[in-house]
């Protein structure tokens, strides 16, 4: 009886120090199987992902003056990425921003699909800057100034406010036509824009000679703005390209460009209306996807 007391006594002991190495050979592990505590990309297993691990550090971006102004989502992600409009400069794999390489004054919508065949999740978020929108305007109307849009909000304040004092000095002004790359400016080429609020005086721009002595039907132009805002930017130079045309009237307006302008804004979001151009353009579903930059000013002597 004592040997058989004696026998258990050992077996167990032996039980107990096998338990005790097994346990010690799974302390590297992570539940999820990687051994010496290997990182674990978010959304690499399982069927499931968390939508809130998907995000960046803020939903209003701005450029700086730095070289490189790169932007990641605040948790390692495994999975691919997209964005729309097009003009996000953005790393498929990683998520990672190059913003100061992106076009400024939009708002982007990011999807992620996770690796593991869960459902994807989108996040938004918009790059400080302006913008104009894609539109027809008609001199005889009156109509002659293009107005900036700032932030990618159409309804957004501008942060180019006078400071209501009346010594000649605004202490956060902002500066449209400023000297870009180059050395030139808008004024340079016959386009008339105000200087502290954006806007482009396009009857002006045309007696000017923006696009000639005298411009003809289909006549357009290409022009780069540089700007500063007096925003998080900290004034760092930002620039936008802007295409001119001229028409006769209205009738002169080629369908295809209707159609390519309509496509160009259903593009941008955060817009109030989707098809601004209802009385003159018609719906096409095989319109080709098409950048919403740089946006259409079409200037026409009449109805």
């Amino acid at each position: 009886m004592q040997k058989l007391k004696d026998f258990k006594i050992e077996f167990l002991l032996i039980l107990g120090i096998v338990a005790s190495l097994s346990n010690a050979c799974v302390k590297d592990e992570d539940p999820d199987g990687n051994s010496n505590g290997s990182e674990q990309l978010l959304g690499s297993t399982g069927t499931t992902f968390n939508c809130g691990d998907f995000a960046y550090s803020d939903t209003l971006i701005h450029i700086n003056i730095e070289n490189e102004n790169l932007l990641q989502p605040t948790k390692k992600l495994s999975g691919t990425f997209e964005a729309v409009p097009e003009g996000l400069v953005l790393d498929s794999l990683t998520g990672e921003i190059d913003v100061n390489k992106s076009e400024s004054g939009l708002k982007y919508k990011i999807t992620f699909r996770p690796t593991n065949g869960a459902p994807e999740c989108s996040t938004f978020f918009t790059i400080s800057g302006v913008n104009y929108l894609d539109a027809i305007y008609i001199l005889e109307e009156n109509q002659r100034f293009a107005v900036p849009i700032f932030n990618g909000d159409p309804l957004a304040s501008t942060p180019c406010e006078d400071d209501d004092e009346d010594d000649d000095i605004d202490d956060d002004d902002c500066e449209f036509d400023v000297e870009g790359p180059g050395g030139t400016k808008l004024e340079d080429f016959g386009v008339s824009i105000d200087d502290d609020s954006g806007e482009i005086d396009l009857q002006e721009s045309i007696e000017s000679g923006a696009l000639g002595e005298n411009p003809l039907n289909g006549d357009f132009e290409d022009f780069k703005l540089y700007y500063r805002l007096a925003d998080n930017s900290g004034s760092a130079l930002n620039s936008i390209d802007i295409r001119i045309y001229y028409f006769e009237t209205t009738a002169d307006i080629p369908q295809s460009l209707l159609d390519e302008m309509t496509e160009k804004n259903n593009q941008i979001l955060n817009l109030p209306y989707q098809n601004p151009f209802s009385d003159y353009a018609r719906v096409m579903a095989d319109n080709p996807r098409t950048k919403p930059r740089p946006p259409y000013l079409l200037v026409v002597a009449r109805r």
